[in-house]
Parts: C-alpha cells; sequence; structure tokens
C-alpha cells in the first residue's frame, strides 16, 4: 500500500501564515490611494484625506501644518490650487498632505518612522528606477501647478521618463531570459503604469486635448501577457522542505532571497502540491484583476476623466 500523500487545507494554511508574519507574502497590487486619486472620484477622495488629516490635529498642530501649506503656495486663507482635485495634481497633494499631517502629529522627536507613500505604492527600485522617477515627479507638482506653462513642461519630461522606464522593465520582464521578473517588479510596472496614463492625460489636459494616443489601452494588452509570466515564476520559485520532527526547521523560499524557516511538519512528497497551493493563494489575495480593471476602466471613461476640472481650495485656517 502507497503512503497517502494528499495536502490538507491546514498545512497550506500554517505556511501561509509563516509567510504573512515574516513579510514574505508577494504584493504586486494596485495600491488603493493611487487608485482612488486617479480616478473619476479623485476630488472627493482627496477632499476626504484633507479633512480627515484636518480634523486628526489639535489646533497648533492644524496651524503648523497650515503654515507649511502657506509657505509652498503662498497665500493667506485660501488658496486656489490649479486642477489640485484631478488625477496626478491630486496624488501629488495626497502624499504632501501625508508627509506634513505626520510631520506635525509625532513630533521631531518621534522614533516612528515618516511614511512613505511612494514606496507603499511602487515598491523597492527592483532594478527598475521607476519609483525615484516617480518620487521626483510627485514632489515637484506642488511647486508647478499653479504655473500652467511650468507645469505642462514638467508633465513632458516626466511622461517621456515613465513611458522609456516602463517599457525598459516590460521587456526585461517578458523576454526569455525574464531578468527582472519578481514580485517588485510586477507591482512598480502595475502602479508606474497607471501613473504614465494620467501624466498623459493631463498633459493632453493642458496642451493639446485632441492628441490620439490612449495609453490604458497599449497597458491593458500587456497586462495579461505579463501576469502569465508572473505566475509561471512563481510556480517556478516557491518551494517548501518539511520540518521533519518537533524541534525541527524546514525552509519556505518564495523568491530568492525571500525566504523563511518554520517548524510545520508534513511529508515530503507533498511539497510541490503545497508550493502550488501556496502560490495559487498568493495570486487569489493580491487580487490582480484590479490592474487589469483600472486599465479597463481609465479607456472606458477616457472622455469623462479628460474633461475632470476640479481645482482644489486649501482653506488654511
Amino acid at each position: 500500500m502507497g503512503t497517502s500523500c494528499s495536502t490538507s487545507p491546514k498545512t497550506v494554511d500554517c505556511l501561509y501564515d509563516v509567510a504573512s508574519h515574516a513579510g514574505l507574502v508577494p504584493d504586486t497590487s494596485l495600491d488603493a490611494s493611487l487608485a482612488s486619486m486617479l480616478s473619476l472620484n479623485s476630488s472627493w477622495a482627496l477632499e476626504q484625506q484633507y479633512s480627515t488629516l484636518q480634523r486628526g490635529m489639535t489646533l497648533p498642530q492644524r496651524t503648523a501644518f497650515n503654515h507649511d501649506l502657506r509657505t509652498l503656495f503662498g497665500g493667506n486663507t485660501t488658496v486656489r490650487v490649479s486642477y489640485g482635485g484631478v488625477g496626478v495634481v491630486a496624488l501629488a497633494l495626497s502624499v504632501l498632505f501625508e508627509m506634513l499631517a505626520h510631520h506635525q502629529t509625532t513630533g521631531t522627536g518621534s522614533r516612528s518612522p515618516p511614511p512613505d507613500p511612494i514606496r507603499r505604492m511602487f515598491g523597492a527600485n527592483a532594478g527598475s528606477n521607476i519609483s525615484s522617477t516617480a518620487s521626483e515627479f510627485l514632489k515637484q507638482i506642488p511647486g508647478a501647478v499653479n504655473d500652467q506653462e511650468k507645469m505642462a513642461a514638467l508633465l513632458e519630461i516626466y511622461e517621456s521618463k515613465l513611458q522609456s522606464r516602463l517599457a525598459e522593465l516590460y521587456d526585461r520582464m517578458v523576454s526569455a531570459e525574464r531578468t527582472a521578473l519578481s514580485s517588485a517588479g510586477v507591482k512598480q510596472w502595475m502602479n508606474g503604469a497607471a501613473l504614465h496614463i494620467h501624466t498623459f492625460l493631463h498633459w493632453k489636459r493642458l496642451t493639446n486635448s485632441s492628441a490620439g494616443e490612449v495609453l490604458s489601452l497599449h497597458y491593458l494588452h500587456r497586462v495579461k501577457p505579463l501576469l502569465k509570466s508572473y505566475r509561471d515564476y512563481l510556480l517556478r520559485k516557491v518551494k517548501v522542505s518539511p520540518a521533519v520532527n518537533p524541534g525541527s526547521s524546514g525552509l519556505l523560499i518564495v523568491e530568492p532571497l525571500r525566504n523563511v524557516s518554520h517548524g510545520v511538519q508534513h511529508k515530503v512528497c507533498e511539497s510541490r502540491a503545497i508550493a502550488r497551493a501556496l502560490v495559487e493563494r498568493f495570486l487569489s489575495n493580491q487580487n490582480l484583476q484590479t490592474g487589469e480593471q483600472f486599465f479597463q476602466s481609465s479607456h472606458k471613461h477616457h472622455d469623462d476623466l479628460m474633461a475632470q476640472q476640479g481645482h482644489f481650495l486649501l482653506s488654511m485656517f
């Protein structure tokens, strides 16, 4: 009689929890804050964030927060930010508000690390400089936003940079060698593509609304081949070895240089099936369809997005 080698869901659950506690669960998803600021509801989303941050501050903190905004934008009590509730400008303001609010509410002596919304959205550089390019771009927007000529020039420069770097990263992820394929690379491309779509769209809005290129369709055609390559990649890379007995350690490898010891016991012959089950769990929990849906929505609602005005009022009392 052969030995049963069926894998129990409990074993998979335990190993998934091990990966989760070690911070090894892959994340290639479209960042929620980026998706909300690059949408038809961007003005509402930014207003909600702005109001929530202000309500969470004491009066002295709010005074200092508003002083920082006045220093950047000028003005006394109310400042109109051109297209401040729209697309990449809303995203840049969202990042700015988050950073300034953290600075005021934690104080200079705090040991709490400052938030890094750029890293949250785009992840580590992962062999590409898309993250650093996005950071440079978003930090320059507040200083240019009320000068249409300066803003248009900034958009043109960074639209070109993003286009080049996204194309290079994509080619290195789907080529036969797949030298850049990783969870970090897919996340950076997915979120970078979303930013690029709306960078080009805002440049069109300010300069030439009849420009014909629709980048959302361009990226929509590329996302499925990339996600197929990514699934194949995880199936090759995720490996599990068991803890042989109580007190011993097994090893879970999620990606190169991303592994963790564990004490989960199972039969050696189960390892391959467990690895496949973990891959499917990783993929389903990432909700990879959100990126594809974003590109579809951006294409479907292109004209409505182009028609957005959404100037933002900073009320600095």
